[in-house]
């Protein structure tokens, strides 16, 4: 079930028998129109009202409060402050959107991102290749939070994130990732990681500095100063979907991430793991399909993508 918040605002949701229903909340990242952000709950799970509580709008605005700061302050960029682009409703609030999983907390995979994402692409129709859907899940997990580029998660149960504090650093994070951060030709980035070999302080490291993924010198190397998903958007944006999804590199062609792409062109998927990329993983693969043969696929897409890179 799906429930627009705005169809909901001050209003008491409840099943025939009184008892009232649990709400995946998401937050969508939108590259014309801005971003929406979720709640997830499995089918079992306790709805805690954080969608209708006001905590996590008040934490959401300040990510991009940090963000605006982080970007305006960052040394090799353009000094303009930037932050993401957070869909509104007509009243001035965060535009929510709530869903309760189909699955028991039990029966989630370990990394609970297997199952909600294709849950949220296949039987709710989140799969608009313009945003990129971020979900705050009532539910522990391996991991405080885990995104790539189209959807990610913050565990709000994980014993990593119990403060607001450590809520905002890991929603920074996780943000990070689902544009694509950080690519393998950006320097300090660790071998076959997305992470900085080193950086404490930074955002890619659980901090509140941007570093050198948002502006740097590295020709054809992608820098989220770039991205499509930030406002003031620049003239000549990126889209970080476009690029690690479908393979359409334009610009951002550096020969690091060729070296990956030709790798996947005649890997198969047995072969290939996860840390095969250039960048975040694309989090639409279709990692079930057409197993043993060589390629890249997506949900929603019948070609090998590797079959399609120029």
């Amino acid at each position: 079930m799906e429930i627009r918040l705005s169809d909901l605002r001050d209003k008491q949701v409840t099943t025939v028998s009184g008892e009232r229903l649990g709400y995946i909340t998401n937050v969508i990242l939108d590259s014309s129109s801005g971003k929406l952000k979720t709640l997830v709950i499995s089918s079992d799970g306790e709805d805690r009202e954080w969608d209708i509580n006001g905590k996590m709008e008040k934490i959401l605005l300040k990510v991009n409060k940090v963000m605006a700061k982080a970007t305006a302050a960052n040394k090799k960029g353009d000094g303009i402050a930037r932050k993401y682009k957070f869909d509104y409703r007509k009243d001035g609030k965060l535009d929510i959107t709530f869903v309760r999983l189909d699955m028991k907390k039990k029966d989630l995979h370990k990394y609970a991102n297997n199952d909600i994402v294709p849950f949220l692409y296949k039987k709710k129709g989140m799969k608009n290749i313009k945003k990129i859907y971020f979900n705050y899940a009532d539910m522990n997990n391996v991991d405080g939070g885990e995104a790539g580029i189209g959807f990610g998660s913050l565990y709000l149960k994980n014993k990593s994130v119990r403060s607001n504090e450590r809520k905002l650093l890991i929603t920074l994070h996780e943000l990070l990732h689902t544009q694509g951060m950080g690519y393998n030709c950006i320097p300090g980035m660790k071998s076959g990681d997305t992470h900085y070999n080193s950086k404490p302080g930074y955002m890619l490291e659980s901090g509140k500095k941007i570093g050198p993924i948002y502006a740097h010198d590295v020709d054809g190397c992608p820098q989220m100063m770039d991205s499509v998903y930030l406002t003031p958007t620049r003239s000549d944006p990126w889209d970080p979907y476009k690029h690690s999804c479908l393979f359409q590199l334009g610009k951002y062609d550096h020969k690091k991430i060729r070296r990956v792409l030709d790798m996947m062109k005649t890997m198969s998927e047995k072969k290939m793991s996860y840390r095969t990329r250039f960048s975040s993983s694309c989090k639409i693969r279709d990692w079930n399909r057409v197993k043993g043969q060589k390629g890249f696929y997506i949900f929603g897409r019948d070609e090998n993508i590797a079959s399609t890179i120029k």
